[in-house]
C-alpha cells in the first residue's frame, strides 16, 4: 500500500506540474502562406493554400456574400540588443492575426484585409527549461527520499 502511494505521487506529481505548460490557442498559418493568396481563388483553394479552415464567421448577408476569419502569425526575430542589425538575428513567431477572406455568393474571394486580432488568446507556452528542471530536480530529490525511506526500513 505505501509502496503504491509512492509511485502514485512520483507519477502525479510531475504530470500536475506539466500540464500547466500546455499550449491553448487556435490554428494558426504563416504569413508566407497569406502571402499566396490572390483574389479569385475559391474558398477551398484558399482553405488549401494556408492548409486551415476558417476560424470564425465575419460577415454573413443577405445577398450570399460572406467573409470569414483566418488566424496567422507574423514572423520576428531574436536578436541580442547591442548586435541589432536591419535583418540579423534568428526568426521567431510574432503575433498573432486576423486575416479576413471575402466571398461572393459563388465562394470566390474578392479581398483580403488583414488586422490586428480582437481575441484574447492564452498564451501558456511549453517551456523547455521548466521541464528540464523539473526532471533534474523533482526526480532526484524523490529518488533520494526512496533511499532514506528505505534504509530507515531496513
Amino acid at each position: 500500500m505505501r509502496k503504491t502511494n509512492k509511485l502514485l505521487a512520483i507519477i502525479l506529481i510531475p504530470t500536475l506540474l506539466v500540464q500547466s505548460c500546455v499550449v491553448s490557442g487556435p490554428k494558426y498559418t504563416r504569413v508566407e502562406k497569406v502571402m499566396e493568396l490572390s483574389p479569385g481563388m475559391s474558398l477551398q483553394t484558399v482553405n488549401a493554400k494556408l492548409g486551415i479552415k476558417p476560424y470564425d464567421i465575419y460577415i454573413y448577408d443577405s445577398t450570399g456574400n460572406h467573409s470569414y476569419i483566418y488566424k496567422y502569425r507574423t514572423t520576428d526575430r531574436k536578436t541580442v540588443p547591442f548586435l541589432l542589425k536591419d535583418t540579423n538575428g534568428r526568426k521567431s513567431l510574432g503575433k498573432y492575426m486576423d486575416l479576413v477572406a471575402y466571398y461572393d455568393s459563388t465562394n470566390i474571394a474578392y479581398r483580403f484585409e488583414s488586422k490586428p486580432t480582437d481575441s484574447k488568446l492564452d498564451e501558456k507556452r511549453l517551456n523547455v527549461n521548466t521541464i528540464v528542471t523539473i526532471i533534474t530536480v523533482i526526480v532526484p530529490t524523490v529518488l533520494v527520499y526512496l533511499g532514506i525511506q528505505k534504509e530507515q526500513s531496513e
